[in-house]
């Protein structure tokens, strides 16, 4: 299994080809996939903080999910303020407006003080804010007439449920379970196995997509089994490292998408 500890650092890296060196006067030739994906990534960063956080709750890797809690609100941060440089109308810059204005409350608990109680503030919050996110993905991607649009928007959703149900096993694991919280596992892995098979379907695939989803298909697997694991304080981890194989390799899936050729 690859090692996750410098993944925050590698994502930083990945997601500033984005936005630090951007000039902002230019913003708008910025092809709109990227602004599909920059969108798509942040849903995937609101079900990572609340995971960052329970971890470091549960004494998980401490110093390593301190830094990935960390280092998932600057880039939320980050692409929040090139995401309202790139809104190309009305509706994305509205959608933009609600995104910040949920985010500040969100941003103050899961960067103040860890307890329990701050994870089930941000519980509370994080469907609100990732909904948020998903209408401004959505919107992006009505705007794009390429086929890569909608890819690049199913690919990155995956990032996204890769953490949710990290997330949601984790706060069984602190003692949160209830019957809400297996309905949620339960429609992350069916929503996760649909979209496998739609990506593996996808005409546009390139063999290098092909490959990559093959190593998905066999992640999930695994990902799968480790869900089930239940008691073991260890299985935490093995849960978390399962989730961030995942989320690695459908960071590089959604780039492919987003780099296909329009048509």
């Amino acid at each position: 299994m690859k090692n996750h500890r410098t993944w925050p650092i590698a994502l930083l890296a990945f997601a500033g080809m984005f936005f630090l060196g951007l000039d902002f006067a230019n913003a708008a030739d910025v092809p709109l996939a990227q602004a599909i994906n920059k969108s798509g990534r942040q849903r995937m960063l609101t079900q990572r903080i609340v995971k960052a956080y329970v971890q470091v709750g549960q004494g998980i890797t401490p110093q390593v999910s301190r830094r990935q809690l960390d280092d998932a609100v600057l880039l939320f941060e980050a692409q929040l303020l090139e995401l309202k440089k790139l809104a190309p109308d009305k509706r994305s810059r509205e959608s933009i407006a609600h995104l910040e204005q949920l985010w500040r409350p969100f941003k103050v608990v899961a960067t103040g003080a860890v307890s329990r109680s701050g994870a089930e503030r941000l519980l509370a919050m994080d469907d609100e804010l990732l909904n948020a996110a998903h209408e401004l993905t959505l919107a992006l991607q009505n705007r794009s007439a390429s086929s890569a649009g909608q890819l690049v928007n199913i690919s990155g959703r995956q990032r996204m449920l890769s953490q949710r149900l990290a997330k949601y096993y984790l706060l069984r694991a602190w003692g949160m379970d209830s019957p809400a919280i297996s309905r949620e596992i339960g429609s992350a892995r069916t929503e996760f196995d649909g979209a496998l098979a739609t990506l593996r379907s996808a005409p546009e695939n390139t063999e290098a997509i092909r490959k990559e989803l093959d190593a998905v298909a066999l992640q999930w697997e695994w990902f799968q089994n480790a869900l089930g694991l239940e008691g073991a304080a260890s299985y935490g981890l093995i849960v978390v490292n399962a989730s961030e194989a995942i989320l690695d390799s459908m960071e590089v899936i959604t780039t492919r998408y987003e780099r296909l050729p329009a048509r």
